[in-house]
């Protein structure tokens, strides 16, 4: 028999090995619950576009073709992957966009997804594979990688010259007399000085004018949003100028009703202000939020929605109009019946 210590000694010899022969071997082998993907299944990966600047959003869209039975989880998108900065992420089984037609009923069965990512520095870059996993009703699991996508990222300087240049001195540069400038000057002084007598002395003859009875701040706001909404929704080339309109519209009929300032503030902020005002936070508060949020996607993230969103923003907006209606209709009642 061997000594204590040296069996013990052995056993530690031959464990260490078997573990990492188990670390190394791939995760069909070493899991029941992940086989070998299926035939059958197509994993293309393209990025738009494949050559960009500094800073600009790329999109890299998944199109995986299932095979009858197979469901696909596009998961594991953290917000940093190597020299990329994910901005946005669409698990799928759709994406978002015109023209996108959504998954088919028959095989082959695809499943897409989408990550919107961002490098800022100059270079060639590969974005790294991504992680799919696949399942059936049955419970059988499997796991797939997209390959690889090249992106070359350039630099918004031009290429013979990398570096900025300092501003130049500005050169002093003597001016002549201008005696032609000054006479028109003065001509045009005593022009505006006859003029400034004789509209004196017909304002002295004319009947005051009354002046005209101020419109309500929401009615206001009203007849512009109607007045936008009534032109069409808008075709290409012009879906963030609607929606910069279509904010603004909502946000002066927000301020006239619940009386906050909507100018140079974010959405944030002006929900901030709505929950904590004296009178109380309004009902739809969350529809206002949703609907200021979607148009901040138009704005600033480069999202172009469907003619079924631009139909969807428009009621949502005369919604909040009407729901702004109703709350200073209550208030002018509250206050006729309060007592003196």
């Amino acid at each position: 028999m061997f000594p204590r210590k040296a069996a013990t000694r052995l056993a530690g010899r031959l464990f260490i090995p078997m573990i990492e022969l188990l670390i190394g071997l791939p995760p069909a082998l070493t899991s029941d619950a992940a086989s070998k993907p299926p035939s059958g299944l197509e994993v293309q990966i393209e990025a738009t576009p494949e050559s960009a600047t500094v800073g600009d959003p790329i999109r890299i869209d998944l199109d995986i073709t299932l095979p009858a039975g197979y469901q696909a989880e596009v998961s594991g998108v953290e917000k940093q992957i190597g020299d990329f900065s994910i901005l946005e992420f669409f698990p799928g089984p759709s994406i978002p966009g015109p023209g996108k037609a959504p998954a088919p009923a028959t095989p082959p069965w695809h499943h897409r997804a989408r990550i919107v990512a961002a490098v800022y520095k100059t270079g060639i870059f590969a974005f790294p594979p991504v992680q799919i996993r696949l399942r059936t009703a049955e419970g059988k699991q499997a796991v797939a990688s997209s390959p690889p996508v090249k992106i070359e990222i350039r630099s918004v300087l031009s290429e013979k010259d990398r570096g900025l240049k300092d501003l130049k001195k500005q050169a002093e540069i003597a001016d002549p007399v201008p005696w032609l400038l000054w006479l028109t000057v003065l001509a045009a002084l005593g022009l505006a000085a006859l003029a400034w007598v004789f509209w004196r002395r017909r304002r002295r003859r004319a009947s005051p004018i009354p002046s005209l009875p101020r419109r309500d701040p929401l009615d206001v706001a009203e007849e512009q949003l109607r007045q936008l909404l009534a032109r069409g929704f808008p075709g290409t080339g012009m879906v963030k100028h609607f929606y910069v309109l279509l904010s603004e519209r909502v946000k002066n009929i927000l301020e006239a009703a619940y009386g906050i300032h909507t100018a140079e503030r974010t959405t944030s902020e002006m929900i901030d202000s709505l929950r904590c005002r004296p009178g109380g936070m309004p009902e739809d508060i969350e529809r206002i939020e949703s609907f200021l949020l979607c148009c901040d996607m138009v704005k600033f993230a480069k999202y172009v929605p469907s003619q079924t969103e631009h139909k969807s923003a428009a009621e949502d907006a005369l919604r909040l109009l009407e729901k702004a209606r109703e709350y200073t209709a209550g208030r002018s009642r509250s206050a006729v019946g309060s007592p003196p």
